[in-house]
């Protein structure tokens, strides 16, 4: 009986483990953005950090549209903070992150983008 339930026990343990598994680091996501697909709230973006700040600044049609928000990743979730309350936080869960394609689920809007990165990035 104490086999099962240690065995259960470790089961538990690593099922919320990997719940919390991202695809990506916050190193990982900086860089340029552009929208690869028909859904997503943002044409282009970008993710920067640097001396400990992180700065994302995002363009429609190639004019400024958000500039100089704050950003972070927690719990695999992207959450845009804009200045001086113009609009509340964006959330987006990180789908995946591989070979220059980010997927995101808007938390808000339950809508999934594709976002590429830009092709001078490494």
């Amino acid at each position: 009986m104490r086999k099962i339930v240690a065995f259960l026990a470790l089961l538990a343990a690593s099922g919320s483990a990997q719940s919390t598994d991202c695809p990506t680091t916050e190193l990982g996501l900086v860089g340029t953005w552009s929208r690869a697909s028909d859904s997503g709230f943002f044409e282009e973006f970008s993710l920067e950090s640097a001396a400990g700040s992180r700065t994302f600044n995002s363009w429609l049609g190639q004019r400024p549209e958000i500039s100089d928000a704050t950003w972070s990743l927690k719990g695999c979730q992207l959450v845009v903070t804009p200045q001086h309350g113009q609009f509340g936080p964006f959330r987006f869960k990180v789908i995946g992150l591989k070979h220059g394609k980010l997927r995101l689920y808007d938390v808000l809007d339950h809508i999934e983008s594709i976002y590429l990165r830009s092709s001078n990035e490494p």
